[in-house]
């Protein structure tokens, strides 16, 4: 694994704990000063040092419209940061069992709460698309907030491509 990337991926299963009381979630778009709004902000300097720029694009449903024929669908896009990995052996032995939501191929997408300008993510949806630097595109399947205390400080998310 990728130095740097060891407390995300803890994160990303859980896998971490904390004596400091937890503090609430921010009301605002605006990054608090607590103990996971600088969990926040430590994931978003990791994902900075080790990750991409992604852009995330979230299609609202529209209107019908009768004289063109067309549904009238509009978009939002945020800009992020998160660093894309191939699921290892022993995730991929699980997750790729019959039945399973995971396919072969698919990417696992650790993506900081806090979008370029540093303000807190909408948090993304199944179906969004996400556009990686490089160009490659990918659709959302799968999204695991890693949120302790109600404020969210990863997204897990399983991406496949279009």
């Amino acid at each position: 694994m990728t130095q740097g990337l060891d407390w995300l991926e803890q994160a990303s299963r859980g896998k971490f704990s904390t004596e400091e009381t937890p503090t609430p979630a921010p009301s605002s778009t605006a990054v608090g000063t607590g103990f996971y709004p600088r969990m926040q902000k430590t994931a978003n300097r990791l994902l900075i040092g080790k990750g991409q720029t992604v852009t995330i694009t979230h299609t609202v449903a529209g209107t019908y419209d009768p004289a063109t024929g067309l549904v009238n669908n509009s978009l939002t896009t945020q800009t992020g940061t998160g660093a894309i990995l191939d699921y290892s052996v022993q995730q991929a032995g699980v997750f790729n069992a019959p039945g399973s939501l995971v396919r072969v191929g698919d990417k696992q997408l650790l993506l900081s709460p806090l979008d370029t300008d540093g303000a807190v993510l909408t948090g993304p949806s199944v179906g969004d698309m996400v556009t990686v630097a490089a160009g490659t595109k990918y659709t959302i399947t799968q999204i695991k907030e890693v949120s302790p205390a109600g404020t969210v400080v990863l997204y897990d998310i399983n991406l496949r491509g279009v």
